[in-house]
């Protein structure tokens, strides 16, 4: 068990934040070497390895290196937060050069995974930054990309929920509220750690004390062990990802591919951009995250979202200057339809 230990200054520095699609990359691959613990990932996981089976030696090699079985090369603090693959890359790429080098090299790989290219990699030789990009985006395409946008749906309300509750009823019911496996005792946030696993004898804990860093809590769909968390550096705050909550009525949406039998279905009958718009506000947004996420303008998402809701799918609740819109029963029903 990890004991986190707050003080005055790290309960001020509290944040929340979605790390991104590299982030979320990186945690598909831990999944994907290890046997399932959430089975709610099986919809993706069983096309996820099929499609990466067929793809070139180099993206076996770094999904042993950043994410080996356990632990990681912890480039969540390393990088922070980046909205595209492109730029948690190219952060990546020209990360400062020592604690690149210290995170490769401290990895838990065995014998058989010493690979010189990805040593060159931290080393910033050029061919391997090349590879490198080529592996991540290659896994990218086949694993994630096809489900991103409502993967990064899902970790945005997850993150504007903790905010609403932090801001309605304060840090102490945000954090109680947080994960199931996380307790909160003030000032001590407890975390359940696989390292504290003993079969002869207590279990062992470690206490971390922020001592004024702070601490950002970033929501996975790919975090299904344990939470984790990761000191950088420097004096940012330390990282805290837990599991996003999931459901099988989400993981059934998340998982279709475009140009499946219900997505078409969904489609023929309210027409393409309200169907998207349905999917959206499946995971919780306002107005104007809706059209960001459709790509139309917010007056058009009004439309779409009001149309929505005279059918009786959608239900729009005011809070202050926003609207914010949420899936009817009737709306979850035709959304999760075969």
């Amino acid at each position: 068990m990890l004991r986190i230990h707050f003080t005055v200054a790290d309960v001020a520095r509290v944040r929340m934040a979605v790390l991104g699609p590299l982030a979320e990359l990186q945690l598909s691959m831990s999944v994907l070497q290890r046997p399932q613990k959430r089975t709610l990932l099986d919809g993706w996981r069983h096309p996820a390895l099929a499609a990466t089976r067929r793809l070139p030696p180099d993206v076996a090699d770094i999904a042993r290196h950043l994410a080996p079985a356990p632990g990681f090369v912890d480039l969540f603090t390393l990088l922070g937060a980046s909205d595209s693959l492109a730029e948690g890359i190219d952060r990546l790429c020209h990360a400062p050069a020592g604690p690149l080098r210290d995170e490769f090299a401290f990895t838990p790989l065995d014998a058989g995974v010493q690979i010189g290219w990805v040593s060159d990699f931290a080393h910033g030789d050029r061919a391997a930054r090349i590879r490198m990009t080529h592996a991540l985006t290659d896994f990218h395409d086949a694993a994630i990309g096809p489900y991103w946008p409502r993967i990064r749906a899902l970790l945005d309300n997850e993150r504007a929920a903790r905010i609403d509750v932090m801001a309605r009823h304060g840090l102490d019911a945000m954090l109680a509220g947080l994960a199931p496996t996380l307790q909160w005792k003030p000032p001590v946030l407890e975390v359940p750690a696989s390292f504290g696993v003993s079969a002869s004898g207590p279990a062992a804990v470690l206490d971390v004390h922020l001592r004024g860093r702070g601490l950002l809590l970033a929501p996975s769909l790919f975090n299904d062990a344990d939470p984790g968390l990761y000191i950088p550096w420097n004096d940012e705050p330390a990282v805290l990802i837990y599991p996003a909550p999931l459901d099988p009525a989400t993981a059934l949406r998340l998982w279709r591919r475009p140009g499946e039998p219900g997505e078409r279905a969904l489609a023929g009958l309210l027409g393409v951009t309200r169907a998207a718009a349905l999917r959206v506000i499946a995971d919780g947004c306002t107005t104007t995250e809706l059209a960001q996420r459709i790509g139309i303008s917010p007056g058009g998402a009004s439309q779409h979202a009001s149309v929505l809701r005279e059918a009786g799918l959608v239900v729009s609740r005011r809070h202050r200057n926003t609207v914010r819109h949420t899936l009817t029963g009737l709306g979850a029903g035709l959304l999760n339809a075969d």
